[in-house]
């Protein structure tokens, strides 16, 4: 490793995922209906939507469960409940836990989005792996650019 790469490894271990610039996030109540959960991830632009009831976190619903955990030749696929098919219990994260932390918890899961809460269960966000892709590439430019083509192979 590096003098550069043991630099950017250390910058993950103490950057805050509240220090990531905030995106909107999607929310929908635990009653909401397909239809409005798609609504609702087109209109914030999201991959997924954080699902609530009585204001604390309570499940997870993905671009990848709409595709896999719906029947859509049934034509009422559009409303059924987002309770029926989200993950519950999401893995999540808090708003002081490093990037490090973050990006371990997305890889090891094979996960894309992890929902931020704060220490009641009250959602303050959403983070993806592009959130993270995108801030190492702000930090570290110059190591994204020179990457070999291949990872595989050193340059």
């Amino acid at each position: 490793m590096n003098a550069s790469t043991s630099q950017g490894m250390r910058q993950l271990s103490i950057t805050q995922v509240m220090d990531l610039p905030a995106r909107p996030h999607a929310t929908v109540d635990v009653g909401a209906a397909m239809w409005k959960v798609v609504d609702e991830m087109k209109a914030k632009g999201r991959g997924a939507v954080l699902v609530v009831e009585d204001g604390a976190l309570v499940g997870i619903f993905t671009e990848r469960d709409l595709v896999n955990r719906l029947d859509h030749s049934d034509v009422l696929w559009s409303h059924v409940v987002v309770k029926d098919v989200m993950t519950p219990h999401p893995t999540v994260v808090r708003p002081t836990d490093s990037l490090a932390e973050a990006l371990r918890l997305l890889i090891q899961g094979r996960r894309r989005h992890l929902p931020v809460v704060d220490d009641r269960g009250k959602v303050q966000g959403l983070i993806s792996i592009r959130d993270l892709l995108g801030y190492i590439a702000s930090k570290f430019p110059e190591d994204m650019i020179n990457l070999p083509p291949n990872p595989d192979h050193e340059s």
